[in-house]
């Protein structure tokens, strides 16, 4: 069984700008994890809304369907905006025998969170799990994990959500807490920062144009 698989979330996208992103970036995983699976995974979607909110729905349709064929005591979920200059295993060193590692937790007791206002579509017993990871990139998952959360995210009332609070709160409810790599914060969130900081060796999010 192998250590670690990456998968790379991509889409049907006609800006070359961005291609050529996605191109670099996978590249970039590549050139510092060579003796890794580096796998990318089409979303399915057609809709541009429903592909939009379904990231972790096409990973894990697509993990029902070759979890056989690709095994892995663990896996790492990144976007195709994602930025590696780093070996993984050094990188999740601290964190590589966790459950579930996310650079970033939301609760709704605590945090002022967009996606929270959608808590009344969580079916009912979900909702006292309610919990975000954002981005929804850097997500490294035990097999474990991936194998439960698999038999529940793709059921038919989670649907219509938003990947960051499907995924957070399914793992909540299954006893797969997440937490955080301290590592994280440096380079990984949402919101595009112009250059990034490469003195902090590790992953790098959003980086849509080179």
């Amino acid at each position: 069984m192998k250590e670690l698989i990456v998968l790379m979330a991509w889409h049907q996208e006609s800006d070359q700008a961005k291609c050529h992103a996605f191109e670099e970036n996978k590249r970039s995983f590549i050139t510092h994890n060579p003796e890794l699976d580096i796998l990318t995974i089409m979303n399915p979607f057609s809709d541009q809304k429903e592909a939009w909110l379904g990231t972790d729905l096409a990973i894990f349709e697509w993990y029902q369907i070759n979890r056989d064929k690709y095994v892995a005591k663990r896996y790492l979920i990144v976007e195709w905006d994602c930025w590696c200059d780093c070996n993984l295993t050094d990188y999740f060193s601290r964190v590589w025998d966790c459950d579930l590692v996310v650079p970033n937790i939301k609760y709704p007791e605590r945090d002022d969170w967009y996606w929270f206002n959608t808590l009344a579509k969580l079916p009912a017993s979900a909702r006292l799990h309610a919990t975000g990871i954002t981005p929804l990139c850097g997500i490294l998952l035990s097999k474990v994990a991936m194998d439960a959360i698999g038999q529940e995210i793709l059921k038919p009332e989670y649907g219509g959500l938003n990947s960051e609070l499907r995924l957070g709160t399914i793992a909540t409810m299954l006893n797969y807490d997440p937490i955080v790599n301290p590592v994280y914060n440096r380079s990984l969130g949402w919101r595009a920062t112009g250059l990034f900081d490469t003195k902090y060796k590790g992953l790098h999010h959003p980086r849509k144009k080179i």
